[in-house]
């Protein structure tokens, strides 16, 4: 038999229940929160219909799955492509009769191709403005890396010779103070932040162009990352040689050490970084890959628009739908009609 007092306090309990606020009686069921048939929070018409637009532009843009850019030094257009092996090149793909490098000297076009500005540096006198600098890991310094990595993908900057050193590293590093031998920092434009020397140093790979199994061989038989740049020697980019040095170097790269049948998906850029000097800052650039039309479908016409480092920077951005970093980038216009 139930005790007569058992009834006024069961209806206590209930009633307590009953009162209690919402936030307290979750807190103590957390089984209603899984309930599947609680009201979800849903996005408006508008914000379906913005989210969709966005992906839709994201897949109409997207030609490639990989992209290894690779800088040479110093020539005009006009040398460049006559050339032998980077004319040979230029029949393979997109070759652009319109491009141009955005300053001189050198370092602040680099810093422009992965952080769509070069921070005012080319303002400064000609003889001073290739010494690199130190970038803080603020918001006002960051390159496509952040871009990357927010989204989940990765980036690596390829150089050659790089002085072996322990990461993190430091200021006083000979990786982000020193040149040493053929290597030159102000032609790896990812050392110049703060926020790669000290979170993505491991990024930053050394290449031993005189070895048969570098890292950058072991990665391209592996799978690159999504986005590479490469800085070759100085040797190697032309700086301390020739256009004919160059030209020899790239075509054996690409025969031998990145060949063909290790390029599926991959899109191949072949630039320079400014002008040996013409008037106009006219450089050579091409697109090599199997999502790019051949030379013979490629019309003249959209080659010849006018593009810079940061149509590159664009055009990248979008294939893989990042957010621009700077006005810069953000208007110039994506390289578009040479895809397959």
């Amino acid at each position: 038999m139930t005790p007569r007092h058992a009834l006024p306090l069961a209806a206590s309990l209930l009633l307590a229940l009953i009162v209690l606020p919402a936030s307290s009686r979750s807190a103590q069921t957390p089984t209603q929160q899984q309930n599947p048939g609680l009201p979800q929070v849903t996005k408006s018409r508008e914000a379906k219909k913005e989210e969709a637009e966005r992906a839709a532009a994201r897949a109409a843009a997207h030609h490639f799955d990989r992209v290894l850019i690779i800088v040479l030094e110093n020539v005009d257009y006009e040398l460049a492509i006559q050339d032998k092996n980077l004319a040979a090149l230029a029949s393979q793909g997109a070759s652009f009769s319109n491009f141009h490098a955005l300053f001189h000297p050198s370092y602040p076009n680099y810093l422009a191709m992965v952080a769509g500005t070069d921070f005012g540096t080319h303002n400064r006198a000609r003889y001073v403005a290739d010494n690199q600098l130190n970038f803080p890991a603020d918001a006002e310094h960051r390159t496509i890396a952040d871009r990357l990595i927010t989204s989940g993908l990765d980036f690596k900057q390829y150089a050659e010779e790089l002085p072996d050193g322990t990461c993190p590293w430091n200021l006083s590093s000979q990786h982000v103070a020193q040149n040493r031998g053929n290597y030159v920092r102000r032609h790896v434009p990812f050392l110049s932040f703060r926020e790669v020397q000290q979170k993505w140093c491991d990024r930053v790979v050394r290449v031993d162009s005189g070895s048969a199994k570098n890292f950058f061989v072991q990665d391209a038989n592996k799978g690159l990352v999504a986005y590479s740049f490469y800085s070759p020697n100085m040797v190697h980019d032309g700086h301390d040689t020739s256009v004919t040095v160059a030209g020899a170097w790239v075509k054996k790269f690409l025969d031998e050490t990145f060949p063909e049948k290790l390029r599926k998906g991959t899109l191949v850029i072949v630039t320079f970084d400014e002008s040996g000097g013409n008037r106009d800052n006219r450089i050579y650039t091409v697109f090599l890959g199997d999502m790019v039309k051949s030379a013979s479908q490629q019309d003249p016409a959209a080659l010849g628009r006018l593009y810079t480092h940061y149509s590159v920077l664009r055009t990248v951005e979008d294939n893989f739908g990042l957010e621009p970093l700077t006005p810069n980038d953000r208007n110039a216009s994506p390289i578009t009609d040479v895809w397959k």
